[in-house]
């Protein structure tokens, strides 16, 4: 509306987050998110449009849905949090968005200034000068790409601007703002401020030269290997992984961590298997790292006599202070934008078609026998190749299990595959929702591990889902325990006690919770597995859950390793 005129700064900031494209405000409210509140249902009634409002009833499944969000459309959005104590429950999926380099705007209450008598917003309760603590954004400084408080009406437009700006440019990750409420019930500032302007960088591509020479070697080598974690993020650079494949001869391994579908499960150049791409890193003389943190563990396998080529945002990875890897040469490029370039090199040199020699698609793994024994993981990805169709959206948080869905998983379509791999546990619940959020009318999977059901706040994320419209199918493998904290203890202490009893301190669960409780008390269907016979239908019932605008989570119980 050309005639907009906000009463206060609240106002004005829902006005500029919808000006500036944020189309979702994921909202934990506080007693700081007051003048925020009173301006939706104020500009609601004018007709001013706004973010749509969200209710969370945590603050970090609100980050990891406008993190999941993020994954799908690369747009930012924002997440409201009340000071110091929302801030520090951001927690884990803070991390997260850092490491996934996820471009999302994170506004903070701050204590209000204010105490005398009748001062707007001022001090009006005991918990207003214990929340006034010296740092407060000393909790998120070190995964903040940016941090910014608003302290007068007048810089509203400018910060608001930049957080956008920061946030979606260069390496894309989340932005810190914080504003105390009697600032956000000041009168606006007098002009509403530009809203164009805050240009975000195109992502760098690589010079002709370099692109020359990588595209010659590329001819030159005999056993060429790209690895990649997220190049495939784009579907652009999905494209330029499977065209590169096609006409270099280029052996990919798509890193099982990644939660990111980089070329397609079935095509003859991806080495499924951990073995496989342990010897092909071995075995190459030449080896382009893409849009990857770690390309290999060097414990278990490096690079023998290969020239090295390393190409990301930023190839030093400043933020990590011991990363060491090996590289010949080192690209600062968008790795999608110069992966294009080479096949566009390739092409124009005359290169149509794949090496003669190139080994055939590989067949799909066989599921195990039925047996009387417990469910494995891999019958519960095979179950789910039976029932999933080639659009679906699959969304991954599965640690130990996500080497056996990165190997048996069948995947073929770029953007059809989620996932943060990062540390933060507890992303794949409402991370799925963010990405539901993203693609309506598209069915939506999430694959966990029991840990990471628990660690998603369940009830939080399913009922984000629910208020969100945002049905999403949560499929548990679940172990009754944390086998990626037992596996260490045997790893460290092959001889030890535990490995040889095969169960270490504090990995079982002894009273688990019913997941398909769960599940029913939050406003969607939940149902438990434990005969493989009911698996297949089971999943199908969930997904019709999930066409009828309902969440489901299927509770699979799996072996206990």
């Amino acid at each position: 509306m050309e005639d907009f005129q906000p009463a206060t700064t609240a106002e004005h900031l829902l006005w500029l987050l919808a000006q500036h494209g944020v189309e979702h405000l994921f909202l934990n409210p506080g007693t700081d998110s007051a003048p925020l509140q009173e301006a939706v249902a104020t500009l609601g009634k004018a007709g001013v449009a706004i973010p749509k409002i969200i209710i969370c009833s945590f603050e970090s499944v609100a980050l990891a849905a406008a993190h999941g969000y993020w994954q799908v459309t690369r747009r930012p959005q924002c997440v409201f949090v009340h000071v110091d104590v929302g801030t520090q429950n951001l927690g884990a999926m803070m991390h997260n968005t850092l490491r996934d380099r996820a471009g999302v705007i994170v506004i903070a209450g701050k204590t209000p200034y204010a105490e005398e008598p009748g001062a707007p917003g001022g001090r009006s309760h005991t918990i207003h000068w214990q929340q006034d603590v010296p740092d407060q954004a000393g909790t998120v400084r070190g995964y903040a790409k940016w941090v910014m408080e608003i302290t007068r009406p007048s810089m509203l437009a400018r910060a608001i601007g930049r957080a956008v700006q920061v946030a979606t440019g260069g390496q894309p990750g989340p932005a810190y703002l914080m504003v105390s409420r009697d600032v956000l019930m000041d009168p606006p500032a007098s002009e509403l401020g530009r809203t164009s302007g805050y240009a975000v960088p195109r992502p760098p591509a690589a010079d002709a030269e370099t692109v020359r020479w990588i595209a010659e070697r590329l001819v030159e080598a005999e056993r060429p290997l790209l690895i990649t974690a997220k190049v495939g993020r784009r579907p652009e650079g999905f494209l330029a992984v499977t065209r590169l494949a096609d006409l270099a001869g280029v052996r990919v391994i798509d890193l099982a961590e990644s939660g990111c579908l980089n070329i397609s499960t079935s095509h003859p150049m991806n080495l499924l298997s951990a073995a496989d791409g342990q010897r092909a890193v071995e075995e190459a003389d030449l080896i382009i790292v893409v849009d990857t943190d770690v390309p290999w563990i060097p414990r278990f396998t490096q690079p023998r006599n290969a020239t090295i080529v390393h190409i990301d945002a930023d190839p030093l990875k400043i933020d990590m202070p011991m990363w060491t890897f090996p590289a010949d040469v080192a690209v600062t490029a968008d790795g999608a934008t110069a992966l294009g370039q080479i096949v566009e090199r390739l092409e124009e040199a005359g290169h149509t078609a794949r090496p003669e020699g190139t080994p055939e698609a590989p067949a799909p793994a066989p599921a195990p026998a039925a047996a009387d024994g417990p469910i494995t993981a891999h019958e519960v990805v095979t179950a789910l190749n039976e029932v999933l169709r080639e659009e679906d959206l699959v969304v991954e948080e599965a640690v130990t299990s996500a080497r056996v869905l990165h190997e048996v998983l069948h995947r073929t379509q770029p953007a059809t595959m989620y996932g943060t791999g990062t540390p933060g546990l507890g992303w794949g619940l409402a991370g799925a929702v963010g990405v539901s959020l993203a693609s309506p009318g598209r069915r939506v999977v999430s694959v966990v591990g029991d840990g990471s059901f628990m660690f998603g706040v369940p009830t939080a994320a399913l009922c984000l889902a629910a208020e969100a419209d945002a049905p999403i199918m949560v499929v548990v493998l679940n172990n009754d325990g944390y086998r990626a904290s037992r596996l260490p203890v045997f790893e460290l202490f092959p001889q030890g006690l535990s490995a040889g009893r095969g169960d270490a301190e504090g990995t079982r669960f002894s009273a688990p919770p019913d997941f398909a409780a769960v599940a029913r008390a939050c406003h969607a269907d939940g149902e438990t597995v434990t005969d493989r016979a009911d698996l297949v239908p089971a999943l199908q019932r969930g997904l019709r859950s999930v066409e009828s605008g309902r969440s489901a989570v299927v509770d699979v119980h799996i072996i206990r390793d």
